[in-house]
Parts: structure tokens; sequence; C-alpha cells
């Protein structure tokens, strides 16, 4: 594809790293009042809320079958139910700073059940590669070495909720291919199913103190961030790179995210970097590389290029805490749009 300038598709893409790297902040702000469960019920419910409204302002409505719905639910669950209120349990015990670097392995799980799910997707050589590689950078970045000092049940939850989004990444792949309409329609139906899931377990919650949602709370703030910003309004500047500039730099986000998480866990919320943990997530991204990389054309038998098909393409790119990042509007993909990223080549990203 023709890339358009880099003024038209720039501001998109600092909207989105910036956008989903502010989620773990957003989060943390967020628990300060609030239970996880709640925390990931109301990123979904002010996203759909924005999604819907958006929708409405476009006068575009879904069509779909029932049958698309179903589905669109079944990644829901993987996308943007089960990972939103992990993550949030996750940062209960981790920093933010160590959730965004272990978010940013997303990529690495979805071409895993890639490989295992999609039959005529094998993992090539480099591909493999990658995948042991951003295992032992997941050990470096814990600080394998010091098992007393390793945050297992935060780190569990974390790569708990990076799993999902892997999970609900080749699910989409498998389920969603034949699901037409555009990324904004699809992204609204999907949060609004996983709003659905997570009311009657936010209900049973625990009520929040008095005061918690006032107008002058962090806690309100940083919930309405987390959904406007990190749950819906991101993922149309995401789509809009993608247009634009292609699935392979709207994909890069991957490798900005966990930057712009680690600035704001230090300057914002204090917290401590581990000389360990950026060594490590330079290793993790070092994988993530490897693993997206698509095998090259093998000549057929006839003489004719047999052009393999990528592992994922914008839809193991986004940033979750985010999206993956998160990484939940990934079947939301016109067939126009999945066709030029295909000839692109990967991309990846993690949902946040």
């Amino acid at each position: 594809m023709t890339q358009a300038p880099a003024r038209a598709w720039v501001p998109a893409f600092v909207i989105a790293a910036t956008s989903w790297g502010s989620s773990f902040l957003f989060i943390s702000l967020a628990l300060r009042g609030l239970d996880p469960v709640q925390v990931g019920f109301g990123r979904v419910l002010i996203g759909a809320a924005v999604l819907w409204t958006m929708l409405l302002v476009t006068r575009h409505r879904p069509r779909l079958s029932r049958g698309d719905v179903a589905r669109i639910g079944v990644v829901a669950l993987g996308l943007s139910t089960v990972p939103f209120v992990l993550i949030p349990l996750a940062q209960q015990h981790i920093t933010s700073i160590l959730a965004s670097l272990l978010n940013a392995t997303t990529p690495l799980w979805t071409a895993l059940f890639v490989a295992l799910l999609i039959p005529h997707e094998r993992a090539s050589r480099a591909q493999v590669a990658g995948l042991v590689l951003g295992a032992a950078g997941i050990g470096v970045l814990l600080g394998a070495w010091n098992v007393d000092g390793i945050p297992l049940l935060g780190a569990a939850l974390m790569l708990g909720a990076t799993a999902c989004y892997g999970i609900g990444s080749t699910m989409s792949r498998m389920l969603l291919t034949r699901v037409h309409e555009g990324p904004t329609a699809l992204s609204a139906v999907q949060i609004a199913i996983s709003a659905v899931l997570l009311l009657p377990v936010a209900l049973v919650a625990p009520a929040p103190d008095p005061g918690v949602l006032a107008l002058s709370s962090e806690v309100l703030w940083g919930l309405l961030a987390l959904g406007v910003l990190g749950t819906s309004f991101t993922y149309v500047m995401f789509w809009r790179v993608v247009k634009l500039a292609g699935a392979t730099t709207a994909a890069s986000v991957t490798y900005v995210v966990p930057v712009v998480a680690t600035v704001l866990g230090i300057l914002v919320l204090h917290e401590e970097l581990r000389w360990h943990e950026p060594v490590g997530a330079v290793i993790v991204l070092a994988g993530v590389w490897l693993a997206q990389r698509t095998p090259r054309p093998r000549p057929s038998a006839e003489g004719t290029a047999q052009v393999a098909i990528p592992q994922g393409a914008a839809q193991d790119a986004l940033p979750p805490a985010a999206p993956a990042v998160g990484a939940e509007t990934s079947m939301a993909q016109p067939d126009e749009e999945r066709a030029e990223q295909t000839r692109e080549g990967d991309a990846g990203a993690a949902p946040a």
C-alpha cells in the first residue's frame, strides 16, 4: 500500500501509544477505591457508551446475525472480559510498570495459540525461536534467579490475562473471518457484550465507600480515562494508523506502550524500576519481533509463489491493559483492510 504522509498518521499513533500506555496508571488510580471486578466492568461500560455514541453520531447500525453476535461473544470472553478483570487483580500485587512489561508478551501467546489451534499456520523456526526467547525474557523480567523475590501471584494473573488475549485473538481469526462490519461497530458490540457478562459479578462485589466516585475523586477520573481512552477512542486511532500507514507501522505501538507506562509509573506513581525489568523487556520484545515474522513465500512445484499466511497482522498487536494491546478490535477488520494487512506482512501489538 502507499503510505500516507507522516503528518496524517503520526498524531493518531502518538494518541494510541500514550493512551494505552497510560491505561496501567488509570487502573492503579481506579483501584484506590474500587474492586478489580468493578474496574473491569466500569471500563467496558464507559467504553461501550462511547463506541455506541460514535455509531449513533455516524448513523451506523451494525448488521449482524445471531450467530455473528454469539461468535463475537466468545471472542469477547478472551479479549475484553476475563483479562479486564485479571489485569486489575494483578496490579494489586505488582507495579504498573511490571504489569505493562508483562503485557508486552501478548503477541507471544497469540503466536503460540495460532500454531496450536490453526493447523494450516504452522510456526516457522524463527517464530519458535521467538517464543523460546520471549519465555527467557519473562524469566529475566521477573528476576527468576531470586525465587523469594518473584511476585508469583501478580505475575501469574498478568500472564493469565495476556494468555487470554492470545486465545481471544486466535479465536477471532477462527470465528470472525466472515463477519462483515467495520472496526467501530464490532468493537461496540464486543465491549457491550463484555459489560453484560461482567454486570452480575460487579453487582455482588463490595460497594465502594461513600465519596469514592465524587467528581473530585481520582478514582472516578482514572476510571473515566480508562474507559474513554483505553477501551474505546484509542481503537479508532489505532485503525486510522492501520489504514494510513499499514499494519506493520501500527503494530509498532507495542514497543512504545511499555515505555509510556514505565515513565508514568516512575513519575506519577513513584514506583521503582529494577535493573532486570528493562533488560527482560528488551529480550521479550526481541522474541515478539521474531514470533511475528512471516515465512518467506516458497516456490510451488509449478514455479509459482506460495504466499505464506501471516501470523496475525494487526490483531496480534493490540495493546490491552490495556489491549492487548489489547487486543480487542482484532476481529473488527473489514476484508479489504485484512487483505491490505496481509500484503503488508505481520503486525503485532499487545492490548492494555
